[in-house]
Formats: structure tokens, sequence, C-alpha cells
């Protein structure tokens, strides 16, 4: 039996169309749910003997006949809805009386092997419509936005009109024309006795209500990975013509979004730090590219093309893309060589836009689940279908940082435990190396705190941090908290100089905004045949990977870096959200990763080929204003924006970060997180905070980290832990106390 290829439909979250996959745009929908005036109305204008004939009119044909002998050519057929439908299933669609002769064989065979309702229901499936759409299903939804059983009569009509000329008739683009059509295929109807005189009065006085609003299709990187990911699994002909519907997680109205502010922003950050000398590799790879284009006479308005520098003009340059020279206006031109490769957009009558060569990537999911909401791999998917959101692996800078951070919290850090921040020399074991972190400014501030260390992003205190805690508990929960990538285990690793995809920082980033909870991302989260039945279902993959009371006091101080650090510019957003900058060395690679306690979010900005983005681009300046924008458009949708919740087990202390002490009338104070039991036991002035009976009581109830020599004091369950002089952290502490 015949199966005609069906259309794929992918959809978002909240079920608008996000696009479709096709050969033929085509839903199939069996007789019983196309209602009679839709069928009546075919029959009348196509066939109206339909019912009676045995796949053939013979009247018709011998009125064609007659016709065809005047013409001394084919100029009608005759056809009825069985030979319309074998000429389209098995037939050519030349015009010869061979042809014509296979054609009235095979439409009298089909009528001897298949009931006649059968061979209509193939027929209002299989016909062309116009607007790419195939059978009455895809028709009503392309022309009126509604199912085919949902259809009135004078719509019916207008569907019926379009087989003899779908582009003559397209009410779209002729509603006079279409609406003569439907008139004949009216009065058909009516006398043949399908309608009857009040209808056709009231249909012939009505205008012909078309969809106002066709449903719009993406095609973006988002889409193409939901393609990928469908392709791999279940192969091209299931995609292309399974009929499939795939439920995805996908917000389209952020993912737009998303794609707006990505190319608006790399646009105004390509021109802000200008065009820069491209490499060997560069050039290479992009001839080779403009090499596979092909002639063209006439561009496409907005497609973008790899075209070379031709020569100059007063404003800008000239452009050459295969077979057609334009022009395009830039104040860089003398960035451009002659011979150069250079993307270009088309703006029509030989105006051209230059198109930047720097990349970025967006990606942001739902922590509670690990649902992709947006996901932007690129410029524009035209220029290049790299996903770089899901597969480009770079340096991530000191976007990395936080995990180490946490990692130092889990072991009895606080956020006013002291770091050194002051040269160290390590000496590689292995090739003799030497290598002294440098900070950002080349400057170094001797003692600061944990918190201070983070929030300015320090390299030479994360450094210390890092080698007293060690590369393998870090590299550990970083596979914990998300990163798939295998970390190597050198001290340079936390300040980021593994190459990570924007989806790994996106997903630790999302599990610190879902309190240590780690939810697998993913993109698919239903399909469906076209049968009606689910073939695959995703079901969240969460798991507590981290107390969260220590993601807690991480997000206290990530929040910090958005109100007076690296990423202070996102302060003005007004929101409750902690992130973190990342920059590479050499400037080749920005970054900002954050999260609100709805949404976490990656961005990375950079080229293809590692070069420095501009002098002195940090992620500051390139990647976070792209965050800044789709946090805020996402936000903006949202009526009650609450703070991060705060789990069991942590509290707000009131602390002079200097000193390390609890703020009292002597000293100026701070209110920062603290895990219980790990905030300063006294104040400024030198007080104790509680009586000894009420720690003592406390401490041996508490399950809290082991005791670390860098630590300001911590109290935590002791019972096991000795000094080298056998004495424990609490005995000590209680010495101490009683001694004052």
């Amino acid at each position: 039996m015949w199966k005609p290829p069906q259309t794929t439909k992918v959809y978002d979250i909240k079920g608008r169309l996000l696009t479709e996959f096709y050969v033929q745009r085509r839903k199939y929908v069996p007789i019983d749910k196309i209602p009679d005036y839709v069928k009546n109305a075919f029959i009348a204008v196509e066939d109206k003997s339909f019912y009676q004939n045995p796949g053939i009119d013979i009247e018709g044909l011998v009125r064609a006949f007659i016709t065809n002998l005047k013409a001394g050519r084919i100029v009608e057929g005759g056809s009825t809805i069985s030979q319309q439908l074998v000429k389209n299933l098995f037939l050519t669609p030349e015009r010869s009386i061979s042809r014509k002769l296979r054609e009235i064989i095979l439409a009298i065979r089909l009528n001897q092997v298949y009931p006649k309702d059968k061979i209509l229901e193939l027929y209002l499936n299989q016909i062309y419509l116009g607007h790419g759409s195939y059978g009455v299903e895809a028709a009503s939804l392309t022309y009126f936005g509604k199912h085919v059983w949902d259809l009135d009569v004078c719509e019916a009509a207008v569907l019926a009109g379009l087989p003899k000329a779908p582009s003559k008739y397209d009410p779209f683009k002729n509603l006079e024309l279409a609406t003569a059509r439907r008139d004949i295929v009216l009065q058909r109807m009516l006398k043949e006795g399908f309608i009857s005189k009040d209808q056709y009065e009231t249909c012939k006085l009505q205008g012909i209500n078309l969809n106002p609003k066709k449903e719009d299709s993406i095609k973006d990187y988002s889409t193409l990975a939901i393609r990928n990911w469908f392709v791999k699994r279940y192969g091209y002909d299931a995609l292309y013509k399974g009929g499939y519907t795939i439920y995805t997680t996908i917000d389209k109205d952020l993912q737009k979004n998303a794609n707006a502010i990505v190319k608006d922003k790399l646009e105004t950050l390509q021109k802000r730090f200008g065009y820069r000398k491209l490499t060997k590799q560069e050039i290479s790879s992009l001839l080779k590219e403009y090499k596979k284009e092909r002639p063209i006479t006439q561009p496409i308005i907005g497609r973008i093309y790899i075209g070379l520098v031709s020569g100059y003009t007063k404003n800008g340059i000239k452009v050459f893309i295969k077979g057609y020279e334009g022009f395009a206006n830039t104040k860089y031109k003398r960035s451009f060589k002659k011979g150069q490769p250079v993307y270009v957009r088309y703006q029509g009558n030989h105006k051209f836009s230059i198109v930047p060569y720097l990349e970025a990537a967006l990606i942001s999911i739902d922590p509670k689940t690990g649902g992709i909401r947006a996901l932007v791999g690129g410029y524009d998917i035209q220029k290049s279908k790299f996903n770089r959101a899901l597969y480009a692996k770079r340096q991530v800078g000191s976007a990395f940082k936080p995990i180490v951070y946490l990692k130092a919290l889990t072991e009895g850090y606080t956020q006013i435990s002291k770091l050194k921040d002051e040269p160290i020399l390590f000496v590689n074991p292995y090739n003799g190396e030497e290598w002294i972190p440098e900070n950002y400014d080349k400057e170094y501030l001797g003692e600061v705190s944990l918190r201070y260390a983070l929030i300015h992003s320090l390299n030479a205190a994360s450094v210390w941090l890092f080698d007293k805690i060690g590369e393998k508990p870090v590299i550990k929960l970083a596979y914990e908290l998300g990163i798939r990538t295998p970390l190597p285990e050198v001290k340079s690793l936390v300040l980021g100089t593994a190459d990570l995809s924007p989806l790994e920082i996106a997903t630790v980033y999302a599990t610190f905004a879902n309190h240590g909870k780690k939810c697998e991302p993913y993109l698919i989260s239903k399909i469906v045949n076209d049968k009606g039945k689910v073939v695959y279902q995703y079901k969240p993959e969460c798991k507590q990977v981290v107390d969260p009371r220590y993601v807690a006091v991480l997000t206290d101080i990530l929040k910090g870096v958005i109100q007076e650090g690296t990423g202070r510019k996102a302060k003005s957003l007004g929101l409750p959200i902690a992130g973190k900058t990342g920059t590479t060395d050499d400037y080749t690679d920005a970054w900002f990763a954050g999260y609100s306690p709805y949404i976490a979010t990656a961005v990375w900005v950079g080229y293809d080929f590692k070069k420095k983005i501009g002098y002195k681009v940090t992620g500051a300046k390139a990647a976070l204003p792209i965050w800044m924008d789709f946090m805020a458009v996402y936000h903006a949708r949202l009526n009650d924006i609450k703070d991060f919740s705060l789990p069991q087990g942590v509290k707000y202390f009131n602390v002079n970060e200097e000193f390390g002490t609890l703020a009292d009338d002597t000293c100026e104070g701070k209110k920062l997180l603290f895990v219980e039991g790990t905030e300063p036991l006294y104040t400024c002035s030198g007080k104790l905070k509680v009586p000894i009976e009420e720690i003592v009581a406390y401490v041996e109830k508490q399950n809290i980290p082991p005791l670390n020599k860098h630590v300001h004091i911590n109290l935590e369950n002791t019972k096991n832990i000795k000094d080298n002089n056998g004495t424990t952290p609490l005995e000590q502490l209680m010495e101490d106390l009683q001694g004052e």
C-alpha cells in the first residue's frame, strides 16, 4: 500500500510551531476525518461522476480528444480523480499519447483494486494545493489556519479550486482570481446538489477570510540541533517523510530574541573592536568555501555570501561574489585587502553589508529540569552551520574558578577565609618549566578574603587556593557538576585553560542555580508518530551532587561579582542574579556565565580561529552585554521575581570582611552568608558571640566539614580530628576561650 511522505512538525515548549521538515508539506488524514462538503467540492469540480465511473470518464475523454485534435496538440486531459492520482503517483508530467494511455489503464486497474473512498482519500492527501502544501489538511492549515475538519463550505470551495492552477488561483497573491474560481466551484456544487441555493448565495457574498498570521518557521541553530538529534536516532527518511510530531524544550519567543541579540551585539562588537587581520588559516578556509559557491546572476536579498574584495569606493569596498559585483560601505576599508575573502549580506541594488567575522554562542537552561530554552550556535546559520554552543571547545578562563571555590567551601573554607595573593613559582616536574601566575593588572594584594579573590577574579590567590585543595578533588567535582571533557591535572586549570563547550559551562551554572542538583540538559521532550503513538518520552535526570548549603554560599559570592566585581555592569538589571566573567590570557575568548533562580545562561564570544578579539577585550566587554540583554528579555516576562531561596543550615551574618569578625559598634560590617557553625565566633571588640556551653552543644550535633588550617575559625564535628599534639580543634577552642 502506498504511503505518502508526510511533514514532520517541531513544536516549542508552549506548543507553537518551531519548524517543519518535509519533502512535501503534508499531514495525512483518513477519509472519515474529511467532511462530506470538502469531498463533494473536489468531486464537483474535478470528477462529478467519480462514484459511478470505472476510473475514466468516457464523455470527458471524447471531449478532450476533439479539443486536442482541433488544437493539433494536447491542451486538455479530461482526467478523472483516479487519473490524476495515478499520474501523480506513478507517471511523469509529459504530455504524450502513450503516457495518456498508460494513465487510463492504471486508473481503471486502480478502481478494480481499491474502493472509491480509499481512492478519494489518497487523492485528497496527495494533490498539490500551493505553498508547498500537499493534501487538504496541509492546505487548510496554510490558507485558513485550521484543520480540514473545521473548514466551512465556503472555505472548502476555495481549496477545491486550487488543483487546476495553484499559483494562478493562490488567494494570498491573486484574491480576485481565487474568488472567481471559488464561485465556479460553488456553482458546480449547487448543480450537483451538494449545497443548497441559500448556501451558494451566502458563500458568494462572503470574502475569502485567509489565515491572518501564518505560523512562522524558524531555521536556526536550535532547529538544526533538533534535526541532527532526530536523524541520528531515526534516520533522514523518518524526519523528512515520516509525519512525526516533535515536542521540544525551546521557547520560541526566547529563541527568536536570542538570535536577534547575538546578531545585533556581534555587529556592534565587530565595529567597536575593528576587523582584525585574517590569519592564513582563516583565509585558506574562507577561500575554500568561496570556491564551493555557485555562480549567480542575481543575489537574494538577505542572503549571506562569501565574496572577494575587488576594489575600493569612496565610502567602502567593492565586493565580488561569483558572477556579481556590488559595494559595501564601511569606515574600516583599510582593514580589507584586495583579494581578501569577506562575509557579506545582500541588501539589494548592488549594495552589501559586511557580516562580522566574530562569532558567539549562547545557551540557556531551565535549572530545575535541564530543558534548553534557547540555543544560538553562531552569528547566523547561513554563514556557518557549525553549532558552537554544543560543539565548540574553547578555554573558559575565570568562568572555571567557581568550581574550585565551591570545592573549597565544602572543605571548610568560608567567605572570609584568608588566601595569599602573591607571586608563586610552580615548576613542572616533567619538563622543568617554571610558571608564575599573574593577576590581570599585574598587581598583588598580599592577603585577601576568599570572597574578595573570587569577586575580583584574582589569579594568584585562586592558584594558591587550588594548590591547597589539589587537582583531583576539583576535577571530580567538575565532572559531577556537568563537565564531560577530560580535564588535565595542572595548576593552570583553575584559570580555565581547559577547552570546554558553552553547553558544559551552562550545565555547571544551572547546577549552581538549582542548589547543587544537576539536571542533564536536553532538547527533545516527546516524539509522536503519524499514528499518534508516543515513541519517545524524556524524563528529566536530576541528581543532587553538592550539599545545597555550600552552593548557597557560592551563589552569595557570585552575586557579589554582579554587585561589586567584574560583572558589575549587570547590576543595572536590578535582578537577583549571580555569575562570573571569563577571559583568556591572550584575549581570544570572552565568557560570561550566570544565573537567576529561574534560568542559567552561558555566553561565549571569539573567532573560530584563535586570535585576539581586541585590545584587553574581557568577558565583561564582549560576552556580558549579550548575557545582560538576554536575561533582561527573559525576566521581563515574569510577574513576580523573587530572590534565591536559602536551604536549611545557612544564615546571614553581619561580618567585617577585613578582620574576619562579627561586626559590632566598633567596626563596619557586610551581610555575608555562612553555613551555620562556620561563622566567626568573636566580634570586632573581641567579645564571644555566644556562651561556651551553647557552642559545645551546637558543635556536637552539626555536620560541618573538617577544619582546615587556612580557615579563619570553624565549628565542626571534630570528634575524630586531632592535630599533631593529639588535641581536637574543639578542645583547642575551649582552651583558648578558658584562657581568655
